[in-house]
């Protein structure tokens, strides 16, 4: 086990890479909680904001709490923790930008 220092609190995980804690010892309810009291806990405030990375049976799994979510969401299942990791560190990939054709502007 290893320990997460937030400004929350403490997160005690199996693993971390790069603050994203995996396998977390106690992983916030993922009963419906209004998201006032999730807050006011102190033990549901330190996921608020903050991924973690679940192992499954099937491999792993990105959950996340947004600030006005009432449990959980998953941001996808993934083969490995190293690409469950990849998805959530490595920036997004931006659009290719190309200029529209004449015709497309020509009204």
């Amino acid at each position: 086990m290893i320990r997460i220092d937030t400004k929350e609190g403490r997160i005690f995980a199996e693993a971390e890479i790069e603050g994203v804690p995996i396998n977390p010892l106690r992983p916030p309810l993922m009963d419906h909680i209004d998201p006032i009291r999730r807050w006011e806990i102190q033990a549901e405030r330190i996921w608020v904001r903050r991924p973690w990375i679940l192992e499954t049976d099937d491999g792993c799994e990105i959950f996340f709490i947004g600030p006005t979510h009432t449990r959980p969401v998953s941001w996808g299942k993934f083969a490995t923790k190293e690409a469950a990791a990849e998805y959530l560190l490595l920036p997004v990939p931006e659009p290719l930008r190309q200029p529209p054709e004449r015709e497309e502007v020509d009204f």
